[in-house]
């Protein structure tokens, strides 16, 4: 059997053992504590990207909503263009043959027309005198009370509109995305 003084021995020597053991243990929980430290820093600057890309992403698709509205406002601001353009073609054509047919007629008639007159103007020249007084008297009487002008034979139709785009909205003010 062992003496009690190997066994006090005994006892110092594991308290010193466990004395070592704790400062070991006390480093190793530095250590992980400046890793847990490192960790939360860490963990800390994700968030703060992780919520830098969600506002950022959100600004994104707002713009890219603006974008395809935009787009869509375009073409339906287009589809009003060649509408017009289409009026603008049309009636142009329609003109230009209404002045060519007119513009025979008013040669044919012009040319009929002075013949009758030097015609009627021998044989009646008291008419012809009759009605140069007339005329006068008719240039007078326009000139006091103008004839009412003839309505416009053309109505324009206006071409659908598409309705105003929105404001855009406001890059790096996610409070103004709708």
């Amino acid at each position: 059997m062992a003496s009690v003084d190997e066994v006090y021995d005994r006892i110092k020597e594991i308290k010193q053992n466990l004395d070592t053991t704790n400062g070991k243990l006390d480093d190793l929980k530095a250590s992980v504590d400046a890793v847990k430290t490192a960790t939360d820093g860490v963990h800390s600057a994700v968030d703060q990207v992780n919520n830098t890309l969600a506002s950022n992403l959100k600004i994104l698709v707002a713009l890219g909503q603006y974008t395809n509205e935009a787009l869509f406002q375009n073409a339906q601001q287009n589809d009003t263009i060649i509408c017009i353009l289409e009026h603008i073609s049309k009636n142009s054509c329609l003109l230009l043959d209404e002045a060519h047919v007119q513009t025979e007629l008013q040669t044919v008639i012009k040319r009929n027309t002075t013949a009758l007159s030097d015609l009627y103007a021998a044989t009646h020249p008291e008419a012809a005198l009759a009605r140069e007084r007339l005329e006068a008297l008719r240039k007078q009487i326009e000139e006091c009370c103008p004839p009412k002008p003839a309505e416009p034979i053309c109505r324009y139709e206006p071409c659908p509109a598409p309705r105003p785009l929105r404001e855009p909205p406001q890059a790096g003010r996610p409070d103004h995305i709708g």
